[in-house]
């Protein structure tokens, strides 16, 4: 029986490498890959002030959340990718919980960490919960965690949707919009976030809410309106 090929891709900026290291224990990763899988992993250091060591691409200059990750997934030699955030919040256990799941269900493009977590600010709950509300309408489905950095997809899948997928924070939420609107299976697992031992996040409420609420708007209408389009074409 051969082993499955998977692609972990993790971007970094300005995060702490033993963190990282620390929390996805990759003498875990080696023990399970004996078993069952053939892993490799690319850690793409988008622009840090002190470069990321072991990065396996780099950028000198900040490029973005959704470059970093088509960089990596583009290099991927998986079957299947796994991308997780580099700040140290994603467990190695979640990783392979996800892992089990595309195995145990085929016919899935992609399986989702929907983040167990109680959010310090109501202003970053309401806009989450309301982003997720108004792209499970575009949908046809609930979602119930639009933009988690955690996942596991099917490489092949997400490489026809880099021409509209976001290359800032919007990444991973126009990412699962898309493949919900065109019909592809996704689902969602149930995940531990831990606390941020270091760091601050990049996310900025506003700047990166309005950004993401333009590109449910943008992918969701031409999505769903492009059978239309094209009979309107005739």
């Amino acid at each position: 029986m051969s082993r499955r090929a998977i692609s972990l891709v993790i971007p970094v900026r300005d995060e702490s490498p033993d963190v990282l290291l620390a929390v996805l224990t990759m003498t875990q990763m080696d023990k399970w890959q004996d078993e069952q899988h053939t892993w490799e992993t690319i850690i793409v250091d988008d622009g840090s002030r002190l470069p990321f060591p072991s990065a396996r691409i780099r950028f000198r200059t900040p490029q973005g959340y959704g470059v970093a990750l088509k960089a990596g997934i583009q290099q991927a030699q998986g079957e299947w990718v796994v991308t997780a955030d580099g700040d140290g919040q994603h467990r190695w256990r979640d990783i392979q919980r996800l892992v089990e799941f595309m195995e145990e269900f085929p016919e899935n493009a992609m399986v989702i960490g929907d983040r167990r977590l109680k959010e310090t600010s109501p202003k970053r709950w309401l806009g989450r919960k309301g982003l997720n509300w108004l792209a499970s309408l575009f949908a046809g489905r609930w979602i119930p965690d639009l933009n988690s950095g955690l996942r596991c997809f099917r490489r092949e899948v997400v490489v026809g949707y880099f021409p509209i997928l976001c290359n800032q924070f919007s990444f991973t939420t126009t990412l699962t919009l898309s493949l919900l609107a065109d019909g592809y299976k996704v689902d969602w697992l149930p995940i531990r976030v831990l606390e941020r031992q270091t760091g601050r996040s990049q996310v900025r409420v506003w700047r990166d809410g309005w950004q993401t609420l333009r590109y449910i708007l943008w992918i969701g209408l031409a999505l769903r309106t492009r059978r239309l389009r094209a009979w309107l074409r005739r």
